[in-house]
């Protein structure tokens, strides 16, 4: 029944229509941040700064942020497809181990979970940084500070979020002098991840079967497939990179996402 039910989303996001060009993984929250910005407020570099404090990860070497990234108990992942990412996540909270650190923000779901329909809607690179920029507004307007603001995202606990600071000034310079094209010689993320190839990602592999893949089989390769399925079993077929799909949000406006309309609540539109 798990099965269908994510083979159902994933034929719903093929057949909804797209305003916007599918991007590498890499960009996801680049982007997400951006428009998170423009609808809240909140300056475009801080939340770029948020989100490669939280996830940014050394590709080509370039410093990006990743948003298939989770982190349990201290224990991070980068993932290089959304269904790896999903299917570690939800299976840690249906064990309820549910301190676990979510997408593009590293939004907790022990603590921010409720106010999403899913885990994998958590993941949306979008929803998460529209959530994390409303809590980030919140903690500016109790501050007055949008640097306070960003210690406190990661910790109302101050030596917690000087160490913290510590990364997110570095990174937030560096992407205000370059872009986030230029961050060559920055750090990673504050957080501990461990590379895409771990023995944990292939653990994942192992205990959870996506879209009636055989258990064990390999990645497509693909960082935007919505599957860890054998070569030439997905139903993306050669299509490559994530789907962005536009879906109808309050009041009829329409709003870019990765996942079916029907998965957002009121709560978080």
């Amino acid at each position: 029944m798990r099965c269908l039910v994510l083979l159902l989303g994933l034929l719903a996001l093929v057949c909804m229509p797209s305003r916007i060009p599918a991007m590498p993984a890499a960009e996801i929250c680049e982007w997400a941040a951006q428009q998170a910005a423009r609808e809240s407020g909140v300056p475009v570099d801080v939340l770029g700064a948020l989100t490669l404090t939280e996830t940014g990860r050394r590709l080509d070497g370039i410093v990006r942020p990743w948003a298939w990234s989770a982190n349990a108990e201290g224990e991070g992942t980068w993932f290089d497809d959304p269904a790896s990412a999903i299917a570690y996540a939800e299976d840690r909270v249906a064990q309820g181990r549910t301190n676990i650190d979510i997408g593009c923000f590293q939004l907790n779901y022990r603590w921010h979970g409720e106010n999403f329909s899913s885990v994998a809607e958590m993941f949306d690179p979008l929803e998460n940084a529209r959530y994390a920029a409303r809590f980030v507004f919140q903690l500016y307007t109790e501050t007055g500070d949008w640097r306070q603001a960003a210690g406190a995202f990661h910790s109302r606990t101050p030596a917690n979020a000087q160490r913290y600071l510590a990364r997110f000034d570095t990174l937030h310079q560096m992407l205000r002098d370059r872009g986030f094209q230029g961050l060559s010689d920055s750090p990673e993320t504050y957080n501990r991840f461990a590379g895409i190839g771990s023995g944990q990602r292939r653990r994942v592999r192992e205990r959870v079967m996506l879209l009636g893949a055989p258990l064990g089989s390999p990645a497509t390769g693909q960082p935007g497939s919505l599957a860890v399925l054998a070569p030439g079993r997905s139903p993306l077929g050669a299509r490559a990179g994530p789907l962005v799909t536009v879906r109808l949000g309050e009041e009829g406006e329409r709003r870019a996402s990765l996942w079916p309309s029907d998965t957002t609540p009121e709560a978080v539109r």
